[in-house]
């Protein structure tokens, strides 16, 4: 995946950006949380939702030439909605996003970076350093607390 291009999203990425979420939710973490859960989850990103948090947090874009193909965001010291499209996962993506957004963080002066991940993405998160805090159970779905102390450049 020589060729993805990652950059600060705008507002004219909103559609594209709430229809790879709302679609990486449905089909990614389907086999995890209840339908309602999944419903809510893609509910809390529509367009109107994903364009106000552009303007809370820095959200970041990944493209695979034309075609938007993943998504994240950094909110203080928090990593915020790593979505990759479904097609791509397990192909480095991910992994290109968050050393993205840990270099983006580390010139922020955010020396540990926390998260909650879905019960779906929690493997990924260790094997790219993060350690479990605790395990939240949430009617609007469970997550896992984790935490990395980010070091070096």
């Amino acid at each position: 995946m020589d060729d993805l291009t990652i950059r600060p999203a705008t507002p004219a990425d909103v559609p594209a950006l709430s229809d790879l979420i709302r679609r990486t939710v449905r089909l990614s973490n389907a086999s995890d949380y209840p339908a309602e859960v999944v419903e809510l989850i893609a509910a809390d990103n529509a367009p109107d939702k994903v364009a106000q948090r552009l303007a809370e947090r820095d959200v970041f874009v990944c493209f695979e030439g034309q075609r938007l193909v993943g998504t994240i965001g950094l909110e203080s010291d928090k990593l915020r909605s790593l979505f990759v499209e479904p097609s791509l996962q397990g192909k480095g993506v991910g992994a290109r996003l968050v050393a993205h957004l840990e270099a983006h963080a580390r010139k922020a002066g955010v020396t540990e970076l926390l998260l909650s991940s879905s019960i779906t993405a929690r493997g990924f998160y260790e094997r790219l350093g993060y350690r479990l805090i605790r395990f939240d159970e949430r009617a609007d779905g469970s997550t896992f607390l984790m935490s990395k102390t980010l070091t070096g450049r």
